[in-house]
This record gives structure tokens, C-alpha cells and sequence, in this order.
């Protein structure tokens, strides 16, 4: 008897921690970076992105003008599928940095761009209509940690290291649902 609850006491940790071990650190994950601060043709993957860049696109009182993307082009297999006007520096860097991952575990390739410097806006691609989707129910979300079989995202918590303020979240398609805290 004793073997049989020791047993089932094995295989119940065994499988708890099984769970927990589907978890993956997000900054481990391979992410295509693109700095984009100029006129040019810049590829990623099987995407072609033609950058048009206006040195005058942004501009602020205390800083002047510090540029943009007047006009991304953004073609796949020699067909261009979608154009998206007027991307500002928010962060006022003279360059805007694309992140490249698939976030919503889909199979296609999305991206992000830099709301501030620490929060991100995030294009999700929509394989019926064949264009990138920017979802602002993914917008201010810092990744921590996903588990790719269920479709799981832990955010990264925001405020004080006194504050556990994670929040689970799984993936519906394009969509994002909050299922609850850490």
C-alpha cells in the first residue's frame, strides 16, 4: 500500500511539475531585430519591407525634427500585400526598431514597434486577409515568459519589484484573453 501512495504521489509531483516546465523564458526566444533609420530595401524571412524615410516626419519643440517612415511597402513572394504610412519615432532615437516573432504562436511571422521606450504596439499577421493587423489588445504588453503548447503569455511585471502584478494571458487566434494573475 505504501508503494502504490508513494507511486501516485510521484507521478502527481512528476506531472505538476511537467506543467510548470512547459513555461520558456521569452528573452531566450529567437527574435529578428530590424533598426530601420533610412531609405532602403530590408529583408526578413521571406518579407521584403521597401522603407521610405522622412528625415522631417517627427518633430518636437525641445528636440526639432528627428524622422520617420513616410511609407513601408511590405511585399511577400514578389507581391507587395500591404503599405502602412507614417510611422513616427516615438522614442525620438532617429531610428524605429522592429521586432520580429511569431507572437500569437500561429505559424506566421508578426512584429512589433516601439509605442515608448518601453512599451510596444504589436502587428499581428491575418492569414485570410494577408496583412499585418495592429491589435491594440496586445499593445503595452511585455512578454515573460509563453508556453507554446497551450498558448500561454506571463507578462512581465510592471512597477515596483514589491508588486506582483503578472497577468496570464491565452492566445485566441489574433486575439489576446486575459485568464488571470500569475
Amino acid at each position: 500500500m505504501k508503494k502504490l501512495l508513494f507511486l501516485g504521489l510521484f507521478i502527481i509531483l512528476n506531472k505538476s511539475f511537467a506543467q510548470k516546465n512547459n513555461w520558456k523564458e521569452f528573452s531566450k526566444e529567437k527574435i529578428t531585430t530590424v533598426n530601420i533609420n533610412k531609405t532602403r530595401i530590408y529583408k526578413i524571412q521571406n518579407y521584403i519591407l521597401n522603407v521610405i524615410w522622412n528625415e522631417k516626419l517627427s518633430c518636437s519643440d525641445n528636440i526639432g525634427y528627428y524622422g520617420g517612415i513616410e511609407k513601408l511597402s511590405i511585399h511577400k513572394e514578389n507581391k507587395e500585400i500591404q503599405i502602412i504610412n507614417k510611422i513616427e519615432d516615438n522614442i525620438a532615437l532617429g531610428t524605429i526598431y522592429f521586432n520580429f516573432y511569431d507572437y500569437n504562436l500561429d505559424g506566421y511571422l508578426d512584429f512589433t514597434l516601439p509605442i515608448n521606450s518601453r512599451w510596444l504596439m504589436y502587428y499581428i499577421f491575418n492569414p485570410k486577409s494577408n496583412k499585418f493587423e495592429h491589435k491594440k489588445s496586445w499593445d503595452y504588453l511585455r512578454i515573460q515568459k509563453i508556453d507554446k503548447k497551450k498558448k500561454l503569455i506571463l507578462s512581465q511585471p510592471s512597477g515596483n519589484a514589491f508588486e506582483d502584478n503578472r497577468k496570464t494571458y491565452k492566445i485566441k487566434g489574433l486575439k489576446i484573453i486575459e485568464i488571470g494573475g500569475k
